[in-house]
C-alpha cells in the first residue's frame, strides 16, 4: 500500500524530466542551432527549427522561397542566402564555363555545413534540456537524464531524417516570389527530368540560376526557351474575371508560352451582353484554344471564334505550335442550377455523353497529343485514346491516371468569377504551364501557379515532374507515358 504513491510520484517525475528535456531541447534548437558558411558564391545561413513534417526551406531574397519536401522528422532545414559575391556572379554571366564543376564544389561545400550545423544543434539541443531541467528540479541525477532524453531525440530524429532523404525533392520546389523569374529559379523542365535522380546536377542548376537572377535582379529577363520544348497554358473555368485575362497573358510572356487552351466556362450566363468579355482573347500573343464548357452558350462559342488567334473545337483536331489538339464541347448549358428537377441531373448528362464523346475520339485516324473536355467524367471513358486529357468544371486541381492516359482537371482561372468575392477569403486564380518534349510530345512537367488574395498579391508556384516511362520507380509503359508524381490540388467554391 506505501509503494503505490512512490510508484506515482516517480512516474510523475519522470514525467515532469521528459517534458522538460523535450521544451529545453526544443529552445536550445530555436536560440543557438544555426551556422553561417560560403556555399559557392553565396554566404549562407543555415537553421534547424523544430516542426512536424521535417522538409527543407530554401530563402532568396528578395526573390521569394522554395520549399522542399526532402525529410521527415522533428527538424526542419532553413537556408537563407545572406550575401552573394557580385564579382563572382557577374563572372558566371559573363562566363558560363566557370559552372563547369561547381555542383562537386557545391556539394562538398553544403555537406561541410550541415555537418557543422548537426554538431552545433546536437550540442545547443542536449545543452538546453540540461540547463532547463537543472534550473527547475535542481537535481543533478534529473540533468542527466534530461541530457539522456535529449540524446535519444537527436539520435532518432537524425535516424529518421536519413532514411526518409528525398533528394528528388530538389526537383520539385514549392517556389513563392516573383512570378516573372519563377521557370528560371525551378529551372529548364527538360533538364530536371533528365537529371531527376542527379542530386548534385540539381543542385548545380539551383545554385547557377539563383546566380543569375542575382545579377540581373533589376531586370529579370523571361525564362529563356528550350528548343525542345513546347509549352502549353491550360486555363479554365474564367466566369467572366477581369482579372483572369491579366493573369493569362503575364503568364503568356513570363513562361514563353506557346498555346494557351481553354477547357470552358470563360462565361457565368452565356448572354450576348457577356460576349463583350471574350474580347479580351485576341490580346493574347498566342493560339487560344477553346472547348464549350455547361456554363458557355453557343453565343459565347461564337463570340470566342470571332478572335483571329481563337481555335473553337467541337469534335475537331488541329495542329497547333507542334501538337495535335482534339477538343469537345459540353453538351449541356446550365448556368442556373436552380433548373434541375433532381441533385444529381448534371452529372448523369455527362455520364451519358462520356460514351459519345469516346466514341467520336475514337474514330480519329490519327490520335491526338491532347483531348479537351470540360467535365472529367467525359474523360473517364476514353482511358488510352489519348495521352493527355485536360478539363476544368470542378474548380479542384486534379490530377490521375485513366487507364493509360494522364488527366490533369485545373481549378478556376477566374477564382469562380464574382461568386468567389462572396467568400469571406478571396479564391485564388488557378492555372498551370505544361511542358511536353517536341520531338516526343511526351509531359515532362507542369508547373501550377497559384495567384491569390485582395489585388491579386500573392504567387506561388508549385512543380511538379513527370519521370519518362523508364525512370527509376516509374511505373511500365501501357500505351502512353504514366506520372508518378502526387496530386496537388486547390480548392476552390462548388460549382
Amino acid at each position: 500500500m506505501r509503494r503505490r504513491p512512490g510508484v506515482a510520484r516517480v512516474l510523475l517525475g519522470g514525467l515532469v524530466v521528459l517534458a522538460l528535456s523535450c521544451a529545453g531541447t526544443a529552445s536550445g534548437v530555436l536560440l543557438a542551432g544555426s551556422t553561417a558558411s560560403d556555399v559557392g558564391p553565396f554566404q549562407i545561413s543555415l537553421a534547424a527549427r523544430p516542426t512536424w513534417s521535417g522538409d527543407t526551406t530554401v530563402h532568396v531574397p528578395p526573390l521569394g522561397t522554395l520549399a522542399m519536401d526532402t525529410h521527415d522528422g522533428l527538424l526542419g532545414l532553413d537556408l537563407r542566402a545572406e550575401e552573394v559575391d557580385l564579382a563572382d556572379a557577374e563572372a558566371v554571366l559573363a562566363d558560363p564555363s566557370r559552372l563547369d564543376g561547381i555542383g562537386e564544389a557545391v556539394a562538398i561545400d553544403l555537406r561541410v555545413a550541415v555537418k557543422a550545423l548537426a554538431v552545433r544543434t546536437f550540442a545547443a539541443a542536449v545543452t538546453g534540456a540540461v540547463v532547463l531541467t537543472a534550473l527547475v528540479l535542481r537535481r543533478w541525477r534529473a540533468a542527466v537524464a534530461a541530457a539522456l532524453i535529449a540524446v535519444a531525440l537527436m539520435v532518432g530524429n537524425g535516424g529518421v531524417a536519413r532514411r526518409s532523404w528525398r533528394p528528388q525533392a530538389v526537383a520539385e520546389p514549392r517556389y513563392t516570389g516573383l512570378l516573372a523569374s519563377a521557370p528560371q529559379a525551378v529551372g529548364d523542365a527538360r533538364l530536371v527530368v533528365e537529371r531527376f535522380d542527379q542530386y548534385r546536377a540539381q543542385v548545380a542548376g539551383l545554385v547557377a540560376n539563383v546566380t543569375s537572377l542575382y545579377g540581373t535582379v533589376g531586370q529579370l529577363s523571361t525564362f529563356e526557351p528550350n528548343p525542345a520544348t513546347i509549352r502549353v497554358l491550360h486555363v479554365s473555368d474564367l466566369h467572366l474575371n477581369p482579372e483572369a485575362f491579366d493573369v493569362i497573358d503575364r503568364v503568356v510572356k513570363g513562361f514563353d508560352v506557346d498555346v494557351v487552351v481553354d477547357t470552358g466556362d470563360i462565361n457565368d450566363w452565356g448572354t450576348g451582353l457577356e460576349s463583350r468579355f471574350v474580347e479580351r482573347i485576341s490580346g493574347i500573343s498566342v493560339p487560344y484554344v477553346f472547348v464549350r464548357g455547361n456554363h458557355d452558350s453557343a453565343d459565347t462559342e461564337r463570340a470566342v471564334a470571332r478572335n483571329a488567334n481563337a481555335i473553337v473545337l467541337d469534335d475537331r483536331a488541329v495542329d497547333v505550335a507542334g501538337l495535335r489538339i482534339w477538343g469537345i464541347g459540353d453538351p449541356r448549358f446550365t448556368p442556373d442550377k436552380r433548373s434541375f428537377t433532381g441533385a444529381n441531373e448534371e452529372t448523369e448528362a455527362a455520364e451519358a455523353f462520356a460514351p459519345v464523346a469516346a466514341t467520336r475520339l475514337r474514330r480519329l485516324a490519327t490520335p491526338p497529343d491532347i483531348a479537351l473536355v470540360h467535365d472529367p467524367v467525359v474523360a473517364e471513358r476514353a482511358g488510352g485514346l489519348a495521352p493527355l486529357f485536360l478539363a476544368g468544371h470542378r474548380h479542384v486541381v486534379d490530377q490521375r491516371q485513366i487507364g493509360s492516359s494522364l488527366l490533369l482537371v485545373e481549378g478556376s482561372t477566374g477564382g469562380a468569377g464574382l461568386r468567389g468575392l462572396q467568400k469571406e477569403d478571396p479564391v485564388p486564380l488557378s492555372l498551370s504551364v505544361l511542358y511536353l518534349d517536341r520531338p516526343t510530345r511526351r509531359l515532362q512537367a507542369v508547373d501550377h501557379i497559384t495567384v491569390g488574395g485582395l489585388g491579386l498579391t500573392s504567387v506561388q508556384v508549385d512543380r511538379k515532374v513527370i519521370p519518362p516511362p523508364d525512370a527509376p520507380g516509374a511505373p511500365p509503359p501501357a500505351g502512353a507515358p504514366r506520372s508518378t508524381t502526387s496530386t496537388v490540388s486547390t480548392t476552390a467554391p462548388g460549382r
